[in-house]
């Protein structure tokens, strides 16, 4: 059974021979560890860009690859805003692309089809498919719109307008809904099979649950429901402390939800098992980067028994990895997962 095959299947919450096993994102890793930063990675065109990404994961073995992840911020600069990329790390926004809410009825999302370096990042997933979508899922990412409005709003902006101006809150989360669906769609219709929404600004540490319900889920909802039309998978990453919000995330119909370190494997079971597949939790800096082999070996047969490895659950790290992360690390993670016995399983 190949990698995709055993995702595949815990997806649909059946018994799978071992736990399936992947990275979340890894983009700048993956081109960081080669002195590539992801601008250099642009330059070289999709063909070879594609083939730093194979190559990686032939030494990784990861269940699910994420062609275009660490671009997020892409689409400011797509739409005419100001992006900086750094030598080691993703891009940074430089100023928000929005003045206030009514700004974004005169953006042309059609631009993101100017931007040669969104066009190389979409045909860098196609070929990416070509060459290993058959044996393992290929996925890209972006982030949800609570996020993607910090970024295009100013989040400052965006954390005060939910008290004093909630109406250009929701103008500018139904902008960025509408801005996440039609970057992400091209990577579907390249062929990815799953779709990686990521959501820190929905974190526990950021906004309480009775806000995550009104100014996240809803948007959540709009965008996994106009990517699984499209025929792909979702996936929804949210940092931090998530705990008081566990029961909401299938209603956002996302079929994995990927939790943070801060958030006990045995509460998503309890919460979420059964409705939705789940994936995480190794800490990303404190275990994936800094420990040794033998104890992230350790840390990931603890998630494995806290998640009750099985139907349902893959072994991941709890956020997209620094570019430190060690090889001998992720290498550790994956043949944890692949020699875990069956009988566990």
């Amino acid at each position: 059974m190949s990698g995709k095959d055993v995702v595949l299947k815990a997806i649909r919450l059946e018994r799978t021979e071992r736990p399936p096993v992947a990275l979340l994102s890894a983009g700048v890793w993956t081109f960081n560890r080669q002195g590539v930063s992801l601008e250099g990675a642009l330059a070289m065109g999709p063909q070879q860009a594609a083939e730093i990404i194979i190559r990686t994961n032939e030494e990784v073995d990861s269940d699910i690859i994420w062609p275009g992840s660490g671009y997020h911020n892409i689409v400011v600069r797509g739409l005419g805003g100001k992006i900086k990329f750094r030598a080691r790390g993703a891009p940074d926004v430089q100023e928000p692309l929005l003045k206030d809410a009514a700004g974004a009825e005169k953006i042309d999302l059609s631009r993101l089809d100017d931007d040669q370096g969104i066009r190389t990042l979409w045909q860098m997933a196609r070929h990416v498919v070509k060459a290993v979508g058959g044996k393992t899922l290929v996925g890209s990412s972006q982030w949800d719109p609570f996020t993607l409005a910090g970024m295009v709003y100013g989040v400052e902006k965006l954390m005060r307008g939910i008290y004093k101006d909630q109406q250009a809150v929701h103008e500018v989360l139904n902008f960025t809904s509408e801005l996440c669906c039609r970057y992400l769609e091209p990577y579907v219709e390249a062929g990815c099979e799953i779709i990686s929404i990521a959501e820190p600004t929905s974190s526990g540490d950021m906004i309480s649950r009775d806000q995550f319900e009104r100014f996240s889920l809803p948007y959540l909802k709009k965008v996994a429901g106009r990517i699984k039309q499209k025929g792909a998978l979702v996936t929804i990453h949210i940092c931090g402390n998530i705990t008081n919000r566990l029961d909401l995330i299938p209603e956002s119909g996302a079929d994995i939800l990927s939790v943070d370190y801060k958030v006990d494997l045995g509460k998503v079971r309890s919460q979420v098992g059964g409705r939705i597949a789940f994936a995480g939790n190794m800490n990303p800096v404190a275990v994936m980067q800094n420990a040794a082999p033998d104890e992230v070996k350790d840390a990931c047969r603890l998630c494995l028994e806290q998640a009750g490895a099985g139907d349902g659950y893959v072994l991941m790290p709890g956020c997209d990895i620094p570019p430190g992360v060690p090889l001998e690390n992720i290498r550790a993670m994956v043949q944890t997962a692949h020699s875990w016995r069956k009988e566990e399983v």
